[in-house]
């Protein structure tokens, strides 16, 4: 199997608690070459790294991140570890890790590529969403951020490769699960559609070797939960 990327999907989340300091760490400590992670904006303007729009699967407690302010935040924790901002990602993960920024919604946009770019870190870093308003802000914010465009959907699937080109993306992320509801020929018909637009392909998430047969040849980067699979 060829060289791929391998991002820690919100960290080394199969061992830790996901998108937090420790599983982020973790995850470069077990040979990933990076992290994928997920941002909101909070009330009084942070970017916070957390994967839903509300705390409750993480602290139990219902309420929305764009509605909690910082000083509320700190009060919270998941499984013992204290919620992160991604000004902390990028202060404290060496300085050659490759950073998938998942923006969540508009809000945050022009937040996050601020924080990126005072950290000079824009080559190593690359935006993703399902939002495609989201992506069409950033690339208007910026004609040198990277973005990867993130798709679930049939419909989105099959546009891809007209946004590819209006959105300038470098990357798509698809999710593996596509392979089974379509099937690897129509999956890798898909993929290789993409390359030909002139995007590489990040794959979530990816747990296991064997969902690679038959596209690791178009497969540029794996975003995988237990990243010691890919050592």
């Amino acid at each position: 199997m060829r060289k791929m990327i391998v991002l820690g999907h919100r960290g080394y989340s199969a061992k830790y608690p996901e998108n937090t300091l420790i599983a982020f760490r973790e995850a470069i400590k077990a040979g990933a070459d990076g992290i994928e992670l997920d941002v909101w904006q909070t009330l009084d303007g942070r970017v916070l790294v957390h994967h839903d729009a509300n705390f409750m699967r993480t602290t139990g407690i219902s309420k929305n991140v764009k509605n909690t302010s910082s000083e509320v935040i700190k009060k919270y924790s998941f499984r013992g570890e204290k919620f992160i901002y991604l000004e902390d990602v990028y202060e404290h993960l060496p300085s050659n890790t490759f950073i998938n920024v998942e923006i969540k919604d508009l809000d945050v946009v022009e937040s996050a590529f601020r924080i990126v770019k005072e950290y000079d870190a824009l080559h190593r870093t690359l935006f993703s969403s399902f939002n495609i308003y989201a992506l069409k802000k950033l690339r208007n914010i910026s004609s040198d951020a990277r973005i990867g465009i993130l798709f679930e959907s049939r419909r989105i699937a099959i546009l891809i490769p007209v946004l590819v080109p209006i959105l300038k993306a470098e990357f798509v992320n698809a999710p593996i699960i596509a392979r089974e509801i379509l099937g690897l020929n129509v999956f890798r018909f898909l993929l290789k559609s993409y390359k030909l637009v002139g995007a590489k392909i990040a794959l979530w998430t990816v747990n296991s070797k064997d969902s690679l047969i038959g596209i690791e040849d178009l497969c540029d980067v794996v975003i995988t939960d237990d990243v010691s699979i890919w050592k």
